[in-house]
């Protein structure tokens, strides 16, 4: 069942003091340089999975915690409304070995030119 509306959209705390503390301390990244395509001058790492993405954070880096290390992500502007966790998976994908084919190399008879 979807959040209430009239609650508005679940973002962590720590995690809008992090993205206001950014804009404090970069300014002129924070009014000119992301709308220019500058990158951002430094990574929020983050364990809040289930923060949504707010207009505010386009052009931000963050770091999302998958349960073992931090998965490295830029906002852009088709993000904004999902949650943080969906960008930044949880499990691998198995990769299953390919079952090995006995390639032997056969012996082609030089005078009849088939394989013996």
């Amino acid at each position: 069942m979807p959040r209430s509306t009239w609650k508005g959209p679940y973002v962590a705390v720590n995690l809008l003091q992090d993205v206001v503390a950014l804009a404090r301390k970069h300014p002129d990244w924070w009014n000119k340089g992301r709308f220019l395509g500058q990158k951002a001058p430094e990574v929020i790492n983050t364990y809040s999975r289930a923060s949504v993405i707010l207009p505010d954070f386009i052009a931000c880096r963050f770091g999302v915690h998958n349960g073992k290390n931090f998965i490295s992500m830029e906002v852009q502007e088709a993000m904004v409304g999902h949650r943080l966790g969906e960008f930044a998976p949880t499990k691998a994908a198995v990769q299953h070995k390919a079952k090995e084919v006995n390639l032997q190399k056969k012996k082609i008879n030089p005078k009849t030119g088939k394989a013996a």
